[in-house]
């Protein structure tokens, strides 16, 4: 009895974490970045800055939990010794466990390259006393990186929406072959 209360919160978990990923990412994609065009730029990047950061910790926390719950599943389930045999991925269960994998770490490296690399692009300090000059070169060259984080984001959204579909299936065993 134990077991299965272990089981379903595990379950639920991981269910959660991948909403709050998905959720998050269509929320920010979809709603809140074509909005921000609306109110004036300096209104807009402030913010995006603010809430980059919050989006940034609630994903990260997402990607996180998402590989503990799962793993934590597959010990319960007692499978877990199963995936390092090449006997478990020709199944259909293991095919679409491995989609999974593959997605998430590429969820995983897109994060990291938005968050370590893009955002310090995108967000500039300039110094207190800059010239004009500064001033439009950083913004045009925030412009160009705030492009490939929008690249990167639909790739978020795109991504794990496919990883839940394929999530979806594991219930029932994965995929029929």
């Amino acid at each position: 009895m134990t077991t299965d209360i272990e089981l379903q919160i595990l379950i639920g978990l991981h269910v959660l974490f991948a909403g709050v990923f998905v959720g998050s990412n269509v929320f920010l994609d979809f709603l809140l970045t074509p909005r921000l065009e609306l109110i004036p730029p300096g209104q807009a990047a402030r913010l995006a800055d603010r809430l980059g950061v919050d989006f940034a910790w609630l994903n990260w926390v997402a990607l996180g939990g998402l590989p503990l719950a799962g793993l934590l599943m597959l010990w319960r389930l007692s499978t877990i010794d199963q995936l390092v045999t090449v006997k478990f991925y020709c199944s259909g269960f293991g095919v679409a466990l491995l989609i999974m994998m593959f997605i998430w770490l590429t969820l995983a490296i897109n994060a990291a390259i938005m968050t370590f690399y893009l955002r310090g692009k995108v967000v500039m300090k300039l110094p207190y006393d800059a010239t004009r000059q500064q001033v439009e070169g950083a913004r045009t060259e925030a412009i160009y990186w705030a492009g490939w984080m929008r690249w990167f984001a639909r790739y978020n959204v795109i991504a794990s929406m496919v990883a839940v579909v394929i999530g979806g299936s594991l219930r029932f065993g994965g995929f029929p072959f």
